[in-house]
């Protein structure tokens, strides 16, 4: 499976990243990822996350499964994807985000079964995916929604261990848009910058 940068795209370009099958929780999904400079507008884009980096490592959250991944959650009446991306990432991680974070990739969420007792009012919407770097990171507290109850921040060799492998390529996405964009310096990114220049032999 290739990984392709965004620096360059067209508003309306769009470059295929992986497709993987899934539950989050009990429903199945189809994600399809994709590097875009624009999300569509076939469907609603109902949720945003953030790729952060932060002293050479990456910002992760632990949800009550004990699962991680990046923070970021469903929008709420009203808010526009940066309104919702900034409150998200607060009530997760209690992290703020350096100006500049740009929107590089998004995954298109399909339900593959319908379950009873739950509203399917669209076949399928978008994820938007950010990335950026922390400014600050203030004392863990409590999720509002109760679905965090951890924040870490990881290393390269740690996110291979305990990220699934569409995460560890939109981690390489964020990381070439970064450093494209000159908003993360290789010699800042850490252990990261293999991902870009991987060892020979």
């Amino acid at each position: 499976m290739n990984s392709f940068p965004v620096n360059g795209l067209s508003q309306g370009e769009i470059v295929p990243l992986f497709v993987q099958e899934m539950n989050w929780g009990e429903q199945p999904v189809r994600l399809t990822g994709f590097a875009c400079a624009q999300l569509p507008q076939d469907a609603p884009t109902t949720s945003v996350h953030v790729i952060a980096f932060s002293g050479g490592k990456v910002l992760v959250v632990r949800d009550r499964r004990g699962i991680f991944g990046f923070p970021g959650g469903r929008l709420e009446a009203g808010e526009t994807h940066e309104d919702a991306l900034a409150r998200e990432v607060y009530e997760e991680a209690r992290a703020h985000l350096r100006e500049g974070y740009r929107l590089f990739a998004a995954l298109k969420v399909e339900y593959t079964a319908q379950l009873p007792g739950r509203n399917y009012p669209h076949p399928f919407t978008y994820m938007g995916v950010y990335a950026g770097m922390v400014r600050a990171l203030e004392p863990i507290g409590h999720d509002p929604a109760g679905v965090i109850t951890g924040r870490d921040l990881f290393t390269r060799f740690i996110c291979e261990q305990r990220l699934p492998a569409h995460d560890l390529l939109l981690l390489r996405e964020a990381l070439t848009f970064l450093t494209q964009r000159r908003l993360l310096a290789l010699h800042c990114a850490g252990d990261f910058s293999e991902l870009l220049h991987p060892p020979i032999g």
